[in-house]
């Protein structure tokens, strides 16, 4: 009897001890430093939000994201600008000019040189922009020829206002840009020179022999390259249609019969703001 009874209690205090300790190990396991961190955020790769207190992961991811991006995607970005709002712009330029046409051969080759503001604006179709440019240039233009008697020389100067309306085509991948156009020049100043050379003589000056007209229409071609965003580099050909000389004003003489078309090519760069 004893021996049961002894074996009852012996029972009952390893139960007692075994439950003391499972309460213990509850107790561990819901103190806070057991409990899994709020703070830590799992990263699937698709945004930077994970990085939000972290600078030293969101500069390693923004590395990564840079180093991924491809060549296309940055000039894209490069053009985004450029294709995408309205931007104005200033503009140098200088090239070289000469005339074709009818008795158009003595003359040769010329200068041109000028600044002038634009604004490039979208047409609503991708890559596809206008670029109107109001353009202040000195032209001028130089004739020698020689006669039974001497050299005859002569000279053209003048300072137009030339309005460009070009329509601009972007090819994104390449940073390159052509455009077509028209050219309205309109003449603010201007004078000529013409000198007849006889051997032995003083030579004989008509400044009336080459009256320029006041207005121009031609065409343009453009081609350029986009430096970056705002920096553009290109070259510019301009053709007018369009006698340079005013016939009813010019005397009868060697110029009478002259069809005087302009011709000028143009290097040029423009800082778009």
């Amino acid at each position: 009897m004893k021996s049961k009874s002894l074996s009852l209690i012996m029972s009952a205090v390893f139960a007692l001890a075994l439950s003391a300790q499972a309460d213990e190990f509850d107790d561990f396991d819901s103190t806070p430093s057991a409990a899994p961190s709020d703070n830590t955020a799992s990263y699937d790769g698709t945004t930077d939000s994970e990085f939000g207190d972290d600078e030293e992961y969101a500069a390693a991811y923004a590395r990564y994201k840079n180093e991924q991006t491809s060549k296309a995607e940055i000039n894209r970005k490069r053009t985004e600008g450029f294709a995408r709002v309205i931007q104005l712009g200033v503009r140098g330029q200088a090239g070289i000019n000469t005339f074709w046409g009818s008795k158009a051969e003595d003359w040769g080759m010329g200068f041109i040189g000028g600044l002038g503001i634009m604004v490039k604006m979208p047409l609503g179709v991708k890559n596809l922009s206008v670029a109107p440019e109001l353009d202040f240039n000195y032209r001028h233009y130089s004739f020698e020829t020689d006669t039974e008697f001497g050299t005859d020389d002569a000279t053209i100067n003048m300072m137009v206002f030339e309005i460009p309306l070009i329509v601009r085509y972007t090819f994104e991948d390449l940073g390159i840009f052509t455009g077509l156009g028209l050219n309205l020049s309109l003449k603010l100043t201007g004078n000529s020179e013409y000198n007849q050379n006889f051997d032995g003589n003083e030579p004989v000056t008509d400044n009336n022999a080459l009256v320029t007209s006041s207005v121009e229409v031609g065409g343009i071609f453009d081609l350029g390259f986009m430096v970056t965003r705002y920096i553009n580099l290109d070259i510019r050909v301009v053709q007018s249609f369009s006698n340079i000389l005013n016939k009813a004003l010019v005397p009868e003489g060697r110029f009478q019969k002259a069809n005087l078309l302009s011709f000028y090519t143009m290097a040029g760069v423009t800082y778009l703001f």
